[in-house]
């Protein structure tokens, strides 16, 4: 059996931390043997709590809300072309946007100059900082403090600002819907119209200019109206290819027609004989013309008839006797008079196709100089004409565009149908205060870091304060607890080593107690 100075010096080298197990008495014990030190620490941890607590001041919460929906400023409108025109982002989009817009920092200034810096963060306006960096912590504490949120497919923003006075957060927030619906004006309307201005008047300038360069080159070339006179020049050519071919055709005509006619004058002769005279002849025409008058007023029976009929009968029979002589007549040919006309009209007719298609030829050769030279300048002048007309049509589109532009940005400026109000800002009558959480949370850092300290101690400690974790760390029993006698202030001096124990023979342990 071990004696009260052999467990003792043993206890010298355990303690808590030696322990093998710990139940939850042990832990208990040890923090009950630490009690001062951790209603020390857990009661500085909650004055100090309690303090910021009380210190925490109380703000107050203005809220509105905003409904958005699709305006013709999300429209898109091709500043040059008609390519995807028409075309507009989703709602979802636009709600993002205008949430971007609404916390953009120039919404944020125009608000805290709305409302003042002195009457919304008076101890920022108060610092010795310069104005800028005044403003700029005024920013960062108006961003800090205002809430923008969204509920996803939902085409409203709502907003809110906290401020420790309730009339400053309504009046600020206020101040900052309006500063937004003031701001996207500009910003998504505004400035189009003197950018599709200023294009206008560079492009309208740039027209004239290529007029002016258009006029000058056909003065020079001496044309009045290139494309007139190019279409003239060509439609001329080819009427004048026409008549040289029709003059060529018939010069060669008359020729054929003039060596025909010269042939058949050649073979006519000079005179013919025009006719012969005879008085029977004549006599018998006579009378068969009497008998054809008395047949009007006569029968053919009559005296006078009967009497013209037996005239006409000795004519004949003496008629068929022989032909006596009569007189001849000759004259100049006729047929050759009227050959040799035909020939000359043929000849004049021969020389004047011929002149005629010299003259044309020399047209011709003109109008293709004339039609080469401008063919020369088409080029140089399609280049000019097709900058006038891309510049012409440019600006007119651009003028038209910024007129839409004016009238759009009229139109918005009066009215912002596509971003209603649902809700203003008033004044909120209900505060919050931080002072429960703060408490709360307060107490629970003063709860675990008093633990925390007890159980530090309690385990750096070289003592058991319960018997049953002295026979636990020195795996013997306990007989008995004495109080400690020893002077905790003593020089602790280096324990002998423990001798070992005999086999077979259990240890027996005096334990002082430690409490």
């Amino acid at each position: 059996m071990q004696t009260s100075s052999r467990a003792e010096t043993t206890r010298g080298w355990f303690g808590w931390a030696q322990a093998p197990r710990l139940s939850v008495a042990d832990v208990a014990a040890m923090l009950w043997a630490e009690r001062a030190l951790v209603l020390a620490v857990g009661g500085a941890i909650c004055a100090l709590g309690l303090i910021g607590a009380l210190a925490a001041p109380k703000t107050y919460t203005a809220r509105s809300e905003l409904i958005v929906r699709m305006g013709e400023e999300y429209v898109y409108q091709p500043t040059a072309g008609g390519a995807g025109a028409g075309a507009t982002p989703d709602m979802q989009t636009i709600v993002n946007a205008e949430m971007r817009l609404i916390g953009s920092g120039a919404v944020v200034r125009g608000a805290i100059e709305g409302v003042g810096l002195a009457a919304l963060y008076p101890d920022i306006a108060a610092s010795p900082a310069s104005d800028g960096r005044k403003l700029a912590a005024a920013e960062r504490a108006f961003a800090e403090h205002l809430t923008i949120e969204t509920a996803p497919q939902t085409p409203a923003i709502g907003l809110s600002f906290e401020h420790r006075n309730p009339e400053t957060a309504a009046l600020a927030l206020n101040a900052l819907v309006q500063q937004y619906l003031s701001h996207r004006r500009e910003v998504l309307v505004g400035g189009e119209f003197e950018a599709l201005s200023a294009e206008t008047t560079d492009l309208s300038g740039r027209a004239g200019q290529a007029t002016s360069a258009l006029s000058a080159f056909l003065a020079e070339h001496q044309i009045g109206d290139f494309e007139s006179e190019f279409a003239a020049l060509a439609a001329r050519s080819g009427d004048i290819e026409t008549q040289l071919l029709d003059a060529q055709t018939r010069r060669r005509e008359a020729d054929a027609r003039s060596a025909a006619l010269r042939q058949r004058f050649n073979a006519e002769p000079e005179q013919i004989e025009l006719y012969q005279e005879s008085d029977a002849r004549r006599d018998l025409v006579e009378a068969q013309m009497e008998r054809e008058r008395l047949l009007a007023a006569y029968q053919p029976d009559a005296l006078p008839v009967r009497e013209v009929d037996r005239r006409i009968a000795q004519l004949q029979a003496f008629l068929a006797g022989g032909d006596p002589p009569s007189i001849t007549r000759r004259g100049p040919n006729p047929v050759r008079q009227d050959v040799a006309s035909q020939l000359y009209a043929m000849e004049a007719e021969a020389r004047a196709q011929r002149g005629r298609e010299t003259a044309l030829e020399q047209q011709r050769t003109e109008v293709r100089e004339r039609l080469r030279a401008m063919q020369a300048l088409e080029p140089r002048f399609r280049q000019l004409q097709r900058d006038r007309t891309i510049l012409e049509t440019n600006a007119q589109n651009f003028a038209s565009r910024a007129e839409e532009a004016r009238t759009r940005s009229q139109m918005l400026g009066r009215a912002t149908d596509n971003i209603s109000p649902v809700e203003t800002a008033s004044v909120p009558t209900q505060g919050k205060s931080l002072r429960w959480p703060i408490m709360i949370v307060t107490l629970l850092i003063a709860g675990i870091v008093a633990l925390a300290a007890g159980l530090s101690r309690g385990l750096m400690r070289r003592s058991f304060p319960t018997p049953s974790s002295a026979a636990r760390a020195l795996n013997t029993p306990v007989l008995a607890v004495m109080p400690r006698r020893q002077d905790p202030k003593q020089a602790k001096t280096k324990p002998p080593k423990p001798e070992k124990a005999k086999k077979g023979k259990p240890e027996l342990s005096v334990v002082e107690g430690g409490a």
